[in-house]
């Protein structure tokens, strides 16, 4: 019996583990089933869902161009976007280390040191110099009385590359200097010495001579020039450094000017090796300038070239019945008379005075052929070479 139990117990536990397996294949077979279908339901989610992606796009592009045609925002957008991204990011400065800002601050320093002490220092003689002085303007009616005089104000101004100019008032004369170093018998050794060459504006005379130059004081409390001439010892002016300033001279009145006498006009002459140009510049705003140009040749200067002066005169005029009436400045107004006449269909005016003097206008026919035979120069005479020296 218990045999027989036992069979029917392994009889049954056969069976069930071969039910248990074919349950199990069908339920496997079931999961594989539900497994596809599932993926296949997924599959065609997905492909609706990408479908609707791109419709989605198409739309929104569709949106987006509509929207940036109507406003151009979006193009602004984009150029920003685009700045944005290209910006870089601004490089700091490096800060001077400290030794490079010491070195600067005493390259400061020592610039306005230097600047200081050339102020406080300098001693070149170029620049405006002015001295004043009592001149004799007439002569005594009596031996017990003194001769008339004013004070009459003098500029010198000397001029880098050797040009000097002597100005009083609106007068002004022309000429050359030396400045050096006293080195020949007779001078300063080692001293500062100016070679001076100039006309003097009144006289019309030539002046050549030495002088010893004694620079004192600074920009600050002044600057003195005294000239000490080597010649004559005696002969000595101090100066003082100022500008000048030209005097202002006022026509009276309404002017109208005489279309007669207006223009440039020139004479030539030669005396004892010397060329005199004479010029009056008559404009039509009233102005006269009035130039004597001496010209001395290399024989008569005892140099390698001509030596030129010219004496200016600057003043205000009008036409008075025949007469240049001439307002010009030497301490103070000074007024003067000059007759005149015009004539060779207007190319020549006469000058009255000592002596009549025929001026060419300066552009006509007529004043070059007149002035070609009176340019020529003379050779100079004995007398002129040895008055020279």
């Amino acid at each position: 019996m218990d045999d027989n139990k036992e069979k029917l117990a392994e009889s049954a536990e056969e069976v069930t583990q071969e039910i248990n397996t074919e349950e199990t294949a069908e339920a496997a077979e079931e999961t594989a089933e539900a497994v596809e279908e599932a993926a296949s339901e997924t599959a065609e989610i997905s492909d609706e869902t990408a479908q609707a992606i791109e419709a989605f796009e198409q739309t929104a592009e569709g949106e987006s161009d509509e929207f940036t045609d109507s406003t151009g925002i979006s193009d602004e957008l984009r150029e920003l976007q685009d700045a944005t991204a290209n910006m870089k990011p601004a490089k700091k400065k490096r800060k001077l280390m400290v030794p490079i800002i010491i070195s600067l601050c005493i390259v400061i320093v020592a610039a306005a040191a230097a600047l200081v002490l050339t102020l406080f220092f300098n001693k070149s003689i170029e620049g405006t110099w002015f001295y004043e002085q009592e001149v004799q303007t007439g002569y005594a009616t009596s031996t017990n009385d003194e001769p008339p005089t004013m004070k009459v104000g003098y500029y010198f101004t000397f001029e880098s590359g050797g040009k000097l100019t002597f100005r009083s008032g609106t007068i002004s004369g022309s000429g050359t200097y030396t400045y050096r170093t006293g080195s020949v018998e007779g001078e300063p050794i080692g001293q500062p010495v100016v070679d001076m060459n100039f006309i003097d504006p009144f006289s019309g005379q030539t002046i050549e001579q030495t002088f010893k130059a004694e620079i004192s004081g600074n920009i600050f409390s002044g600057q003195k020039l005294k000239l000490t001439s080597i010649k004559n010892t005696e002969v000595a002016i101090d100066l003082e450094k100022k500008d000048y300033k030209k005097p202002e001279l006022k026509l009276d009145g309404d002017f109208v000017a005489d279309k007669e006498v207006e223009g440039k006009w020139v004479t030539v002459q030669n005396s004892m090796g010397v060329k005199y140009t004479m010029t009056y510049e008559l404009k039509s705003d009233g102005t006269v300038t009035i130039t004597n140009e001496q010209n001395y040749s290399s024989q008569l200067s005892g140099s390698s070239k001509d030596l030129v002066y010219t004496i200016t005169y600057e003043g205000i005029y009008s036409c008075n019945k025949g007469k240049l009436e001439i307002v010009y400045d030497m301490a103070g107004q000074q007024k003067g008379e000059i007759p005149y006449t015009v004539k060779e269909k207007g190319n020549v005016l006469t000058i009255s005075g000592a002596q009549d003097i025929d001026y060419y206008k300066v552009g006509s026919a007529s004043a070059d052929e007149i002035m070609n035979p009176v340019e020529t120069t003379a050779a100079p005479t004995e007398a002129a070479t040895e008055k020279a020296k």
